[in-house]
């Protein structure tokens, strides 16, 4: 595989969750066989990567070639076209590594008419790097990821309801590593009220925090919550109006709304990826009606007995294969992530 191409896409990585619904993206500019510039599209409303890349040459990049993880922008969005970067720059040649899903992008024609060499240059991880992004655009909806801990029989709580610590200290570091490269993290009413959770990650003092996404349903408010305490401003869907009295605290959505409407809200509201760490019945809805993409399970080497807390609460007739996609060992735990089968994918 070509060096350069893999500094970037490394680049690109390193910024995999921080972008909402933009593309995580890496460039570095090659000169007489010399890097003279690299960058990385870091967040959201930020210069793209090509733009950072020629930001940072440390020689004119006129007839040096950049190698970028996705083909060049061409339209207005937040920044100008990256296209005209590249074309005023002088550079001489585009070495990409996946073309762009988005119908508003034509970069290779708009460089080619301009004289500008493309060539497609494969790389391993692409696919992966931009699954999530090629997911959100199709479906117009976060790219989701159900997350849940349970013991070795199943259950993901006491039967008292209590699911306090059922993983070990590293599945719960792994949680919130898992909350920084998310944008929203939903939880049901149940968790909110049984728990009041923060629902931040703690990592170190320059985390990404998710936004809270609260399905409230019916239930009740209290001034007391931490969820008021968090850095964003939380989305909460209730069906309860004495619950509009937070509207200055929190985006309040009274009302009536199906999963597939709230994920759009969502979607508009800059939120790419989604967390769910809801309960029982979250986790069943969402299951129910196939709107996710990872499924990710901790399980820890516990015993719980009869509870009637688990996974999955629907009808057992109702049968959903899945993809087992990793295995991981995180000190006695284990970390099993899973994806949709393509008959169940509506991507």
């Amino acid at each position: 595989m070509n060096t350069y191409m893999n500094m970037a896409v490394n680049m690109a990585n390193m910024a995999a969750g921080q972008t909402a619904v933009n593309p995580p993206v890496g460039a570095v500019i090659v000169k007489d066989g010399r890097v003279i510039g690299y960058g990385a599209h870091l967040k959201s409303g930020d210069l793209h990567a090509e733009r950072a890349a020629l930001n940072s040459c440390r020689e004119s990049p006129a007839g040096a070639d950049i190698y970028v993880t996705l083909e060049p922008c061409s339209h207005h969005g937040k920044t100008p076209p990256c296209t005209e970067a590249i074309i005023e720059a002088g550079i001489k040649r585009v070495y990409y590594a996946y073309r762009d899903t988005n119908d508003k992008v034509d970069g290779l024609k708009v460089l080619n008419n301009h004289g500008i060499e493309t060539i497609h240059l494969g790389n391993t991880d692409v696919d992966e790097l931009y699954r999530p992004f090629n997911i959100q655009l199709a479906n117009k909806r976060p790219f989701i990821t159900l997350k849940s801990a349970m013991s070795l029989d199943g259950k993901i709580a006491h039967r008292n309801g209590d699911s306090h610590w059922v993983s070990n200290d590293e599945s719960r570091r792994d949680v919130h590593n898992l909350r920084h490269h998310h944008d929203g993290l939903l939880i049901g009413s149940h968790t909110l009220l049984n728990d009041n959770p923060h629902l931040t990650t703690r990592l170190s003092e320059n985390d990404k925090h998710p936004v809270p996404v609260i399905l409230l349903g019916s239930q009740t408010l209290r001034e007391d919550m931490n969820i008021f305490k968090h850095p964003h401003k939380p989305i909460i869907y209730t069906s309860n109006e004495e619950n509009v009295q937070f509207k200055d605290r929190a985006k309040i959505f009274f009302g009536n709304y199906n999963l597939t409407e709230i994920l759009h809200i969502l979607y508009e509201e800059n939120i790419a990826s989604l967390l769910v760490e809801g309960g029982s019945s979250i986790h069943t809805q969402f299951l129910n009606e196939k709107l996710f993409d990872d499924l990710i399970i901790y399980i820890a080497p516990k015993i719980f007995g009869y509870s009637e807390y688990q996974l999955h609460q629907g009808d057992p007739s109702g049968q959903l294969d899945l993809i087992l996609h990793h295995v991981e060992k995180l000190e006695s735990d284990i970390k099993l992530t899973y994806r949709r089968t393509p008959a169940c994918l509506q991507d």
